[in-house]
């Protein structure tokens, strides 16, 4: 039993049985002389950590047993479900951002810096954005033809509805 004791004493179970010296003494006042059993701690926890590996192999072997009965009982999956495509429908998850920036970077570059016909046979084709511009700037945008059911609205003279009249001055002019 004392080797017990020595060994609780040094995990800390238990203190030390030695009073302090100047300690004042009160007849009323008692402490615990005994802690916990510390070996029957640790040994509940050992006994505890083999019981929940014991249940996982067994849950383990329950769980194949299950997945191979499943297999054996069910229907087997269509022909044409084998057949189709396993990939889950667009839109996934981005795996690279950086290189589908990248791509979709030289990809527009492709699609603004090259010429590609558009329609061949009524002769539409495509040109280099720079280019389009340097002829828009020199021939000018050509007028285009309202619409028959356009109808404007005539502004009112020197002013702007805004909900401040009144309230602030006027812009300068």
């Amino acid at each position: 039993m004392a080797k017990f004791d020595r060994i609780r004493q040094w995990l800390g179970f238990t203190r030390a049985r030695q009073p302090a010296l100047d300690a004042p003494v009160h007849p009323d006042v008692r402490f615990e002389e005994s802690d916990i059993h510390g070996p029957g701690v640790v040994l509940a926890g050992i006994t505890l950590l083999v019981v929940i590996w014991i249940i996982v192999v067994l849950l383990h072997f329950v769980f194949a047993l299950l997945a191979s009965y499943r297999a054996s009982v069910s229907t087997p999956s269509l022909p044409l479900a084998r057949q189709l495509n396993v990939e889950p429908p667009a839109p996934r998850l981005q795996t690279n951002p950086r290189i589908d920036l990248k791509d979709l970077r030289a990809y527009e570059d492709s699609q603004l810096h090259s010429y590609k016909w558009v329609d061949r046979q009524k002769g539409i084709a495509s040109i280099p954005i720079d280019q389009a511009m340097a002829l828009i700037a020199q021939r000018g945008i050509p007028p285009q033809k309202a619409p028959k059911d356009l109808k404007l609205s005539v502004p009112e003279a020197g002013t702007r509805r805004t909900g401040f009249e009144g309230k602030a001055e006027a812009e300068p002019r």
